[in-house]
Formats: structure tokens, sequence, C-alpha cells
């Protein structure tokens, strides 16, 4: 094998550079201060690395200026924690965005199945909820709740002539009106086809109801804008003042359908109070 003068001086580096290596020197003492530097940071990278374990991603190892073997694992272990660090971030983030997305689907679930879709008001389930919660609190309430019934007249007549949008766009339309009369604390649902109920929290006497009944149905009365022209479309009312008659939600809404239908019998518009057996 033949040999070139770069080669031999390569050759002679290495052979150096190996007899450098092995004569270290003394083995330093245990009072030699670089023995005490490399047992603390040696003591720092293990109390990074069980940092570590129990994901406290912000603890760093530190590197000296010098630049060996232990700085070079103390790099790396920051490395990692930085990658951990990012990573526990990226995952935060990601379960921060799909609770809000859960969150939002939860409420939307809620409110669909609580309300009506076409007119937005609460459909029969929440008044049903709403006016138990209400007969729960009359012993300790001093004043009186009623509800009104609010059935629209001809209807379906007008549903079928003028076509089903049309007779959505009423639906919505008298629904607004409907809330427009509230006041605070009352409330109002349609629980289906063209029927709506309307809980009044706090009324002082049958008089009261009648008036809110008649500021209502002069509401519904006034002409609608519908298809291509205005329309007068009416509505009959039964309306039911608060009483210890009544067990549950169910018997005080039947009283109020019953007023309504007394009201119908007695022509379009009309607006009835019950009155136990009889309507007035």
């Amino acid at each position: 094998m033949t040999t070139t003068p770069e080669s031999e001086d390569r050759t002679s580096l290495r052979a150096r550079g190996v007899a450098e290596s092995t004569d270290s020197g003394p083995e330093p003492h245990r009072d030699d201060p670089r023995s005490h530097d490399i047992a603390r940071r040696l003591e720092a990278i293990v109390d990074t690395i069980q940092e570590f374990a129990v994901l406290r991603f912000d603890a760093r190892a530190q590197v000296s200026d010098v630049g060996d073997i232990v700085d070079a694992v103390a790099a790396g272990v920051n490395f990692l924690g930085e990658e951990l660090e990012a990573s526990y971030e990226e995952i935060e983030r990601k379960i921060a965005n799909r609770t809000a997305e859960l969150e939002f689907i939860t409420h939307e679930l809620t409110r669909r199945t609580l309300h009506d879709e076409l007119t937005g008001l609460p459909n029969r389930t929440l008044f049903w909820d709403r006016l138990s919660h209400r007969m729960r609190l009359a012993n300790r309430r001093h004043a009186a709740y009623a509800i009104i019934f609010v059935d629209l007249d001809k209807f379906k007549e007008t549903n079928d002539t003028l076509g089903h949008r049309i007779g959505d766009q009423l639906l919505v339309e008298v629904a607004a009106r409907i809330r427009g009369t509230l006041r605070v604390g009352d409330s109002a649902a349609r629980i289906g086809g063209d029927e709506f109920l309307v809980l009044l929290d706090d009324v002082a006497s049958p008089e009261a109801v009648m008036i809110i009944a008649s500021r209502l149905n002069a509401a519904l009365r006034e002409p609608y804008e519908l298809g291509d022209g205005q329309r007068v479309v009416t509505a009959s009312l039964g309306t039911v003042m608060s009483s210890d008659e009544f067990e549950d939600a169910g018997a005080v809404i039947a009283a109020a359908d019953n007023a309504m239908y007394e009201a119908k019998q007695r022509g379009r518009g009309q607006c009835v109070l019950y009155r136990g057996t009889r309507q007035t």
C-alpha cells in the first residue's frame, strides 16, 4: 500500500489525538471545583427531566459557554421541552375549539328542541314548563297570572287561497305582533298550526286581563301585507285567570281553550274570559 505525505500527516495527527485523549492527566479530586460544576449541571438536567415527566414544559436546563457533553444533553432536553410545549399548546387550542363547537351545537339543539322553528317563539314543551313553574310560585306571590289562547280565524282558507309560503309569512307576522304586546315577564308560544298561547305573569284582575287581550286583538286585526296586497285577518281569543281549581298546566290551558271556542261561536275577532262553567 502506497502512502502519500498527506496521508502520513493525517495518520500522525490521529495518533497524536489518541495520545492526547488517553493522556488526560490525573483524575479530578472530589474537592476539585470542576467536579462540583459537573455534578451541579448533571443534577440540573435530572431535575429538568423529572419536571418533563409531570408535563412541566416551562423548565429549562442551563447551557454553559464551555460546550461539553453535559451541555449537549442539556440542549437536547431543551429542544425536547420546546417541542412538547408546542404540542401541548396545540392540543389545548384544539380542545378549546372543539369545546366551543360542542357548546354551540348543544345550544342550537336546545333552542330547536324548545322553540318553534318558523316563528322563533317557545314551543309547547317550553311553554308548559314555564306555566308549571309559575303555578308552583302561586302560593308565594300575591299577584295572579293569566293565559290567553289565540287562534286565527279561517287560517286554512287563507293558507289554501294564497299558498303555504304566504301562510307561513302570516304566522311569522302574527308572532311578531304578539311579541310586541308582551310586558316584561310575559311569555308567548306557538303550540301548533295557527294556535298561540300567552302567559301573563302578573295581573291584578279579570278586567286587567281583558284589557291586555283586547289590545292584542286590536294589534292582530291590523292589515297584513300578504302577497300582492293587504289582508285583514282576525283571531279568536280565550282568556283564563289563575285559580285553585286548576291542578296543572294542562287544566289551565284547557280552560283557555274552552273560552277560545266560545269566542269562535260568537263570531270572528271575539275575546272571551273563562269563569268556571260560564264564559263572559
